[in-house]
């Protein structure tokens, strides 16, 4: 009986242990959209970490435990945004337009059996003397089995986020 209470403490803190550490990530582009357009990608702000509610790179979530990545958020969001506008034909770093914008909301539901992703991003787009050629905000949701792929479903959140921008034909007007 002990062995199994010892066993049962030791799988217990391996699993908590895990859940404050930082998690490796990078973005993989695979969105299957074209599109055409030049912009610069500015910076973009992660509006939880600003405000304090949460870490530089913690999303929130509704279970025990943080989850962290190896990134701030506002960075993995613009390397990834970048990544994906390149993968699907817009000229990235050129032209006179720049893209950028404030994460509102990244969110992990993940409390019962399934798993609610929620990410907000407000997207603006200014050419070379500050005008607003474009503004939008662009909220996706999506719902996931609990145990799966983490780091895959957190990849389809934010290609689907920057897929819904690249949709949005007055942002493709806007950059070309």
């Amino acid at each position: 009986m002990k062995v199994y209470i010892v066993a049962a403490m030791a799988v217990a803190g391996a699993m908590l242990s895990g859940c404050v550490s930082t998690i490796p990530i990078d973005y993989s582009p695979s969105s299957t959209l074209t599109a055409t357009g030049a912009v610069q990608v500015g910076n973009f702000r992660y509006l939880p970490a600003i405000t304090g509610k949460m870490k530089p790179n913690q999303i929130h979530n509704t279970a025990m435990g943080d989850v962290l990545l190896d990134k701030n958020i506002d960075v993995y969001f613009r390397n990834a945004l970048f990544t994906e506008l390149r993968f699907v034909g817009v000229k990235v770093g050129t032209g006179d337009k720049t893209l950028t914008g404030e994460i509102r909301d990244f969110n992990i539901d993940d409390l019962g059996y399934s798993v609610d992703w929620t990410l907000d991003v407000d997207y603006k787009v200014t050419d070379a003397s500050g005008k607003t050629l474009f503004e939008a905000d662009k909220t996706t949701k999506n719902h996931t089995a609990k145990f799966i792929n983490a780091i895959g479903a957190l990849g389809l959140q934010v290609k689907g986020n920057i897929e819904a921008l690249i949709q949005d034909p007055n942002f493709i007007q806007a950059i070309n």
